[in-house]
């Protein structure tokens, strides 16, 4: 008999992912109050307004990727649903790479989205959507930048809410696992599991096959 770690179910995912997402959340809106006057709906300084926009980027990173690579498979929120990353049976890699592909394509998308809230939107206009009371409306130009990002802010969640969906399978697997080879897994629940029944575990790929044509 083999113990493995017993794969965690969607709403306990779920709980961890809301965990992360809160933090996140949380450092981007106290950390407005240091750059931004609520009162007078302007900034303190406007180089703040970029140097703003690259934090939210490094501490995105930090929280989804970085700790995740240092602490061998738990972010903030695993770690108190206590959770964790681990490699599938048949992934050879090594686990920092695991961790990277896995939560590579949300953080990379989201840092994107981010830039190009630096490219497209100036502090100036940051202020005018910013100040509801003003009297000098957004001109189309800068609705059209404002949009661009937005837009895509609300694509990039629409897509990692499927991805959120997938775990709520019966396998217990997501499309997450699937693209990066990983497991999301009770950190100290385990089951016994035979040794000639462990290939039932290992996802394989499915062979295609074309159909054969008889030029004859």
């Amino acid at each position: 008999m083999i113990k493995i770690n017993i794969k965690a179910n969607f709403w306990i995912r779920l709980a961890a992912t809301l965990i992360d997402f809160l933090v996140f959340i949380g450092f981007l809106i106290g950390s407005s109050f240091a750059i931004f006057n609520y009162k007078e709906a302007k900034f303190y300084n406007y180089w703040s307004y970029y140097l703003w926009i690259i934090m939210i980027i490094l501490v995105q990173n930090i929280i989804w990727i970085i700790i995740p690579i240092f602490t061998k498979g738990y972010t903030l929120g695993l770690f108190i649903c206590r959770l964790k990353i681990i490699k599938q049976q048949n992934n050879k890699s090594k686990l920092s790479k695991v961790i990277f592909d896995r939560q590579r394509l949300f953080s990379f998308i989201w840092m994107i989205i981010f830039a190009l809230f630096m490219i497209f939107i100036s502090p100036q206009t940051f202020e005018q959507a910013a100040n509801l009371s003003q009297t000098k409306p957004l001109d189309q130009l800068q609705k059209a930048f404002l949009s661009i990002p937005s837009v895509l802010s609300a694509l990039a969640t629409f897509l990692e809410f499927l991805f959120i969906l997938s775990n709520a399978k019966g396998d217990r697997i997501g499309l997450n696992d699937k693209f990066s080879g990983s497991y999301t897994v009770w950190a100290k629940k385990y089951e016994d599991i035979e040794e000639n029944n462990i290939n039932n575990l290992i996802i394989k790929p499915v062979v295609r096959e074309l159909p054969k044509i008889d030029y004859k």
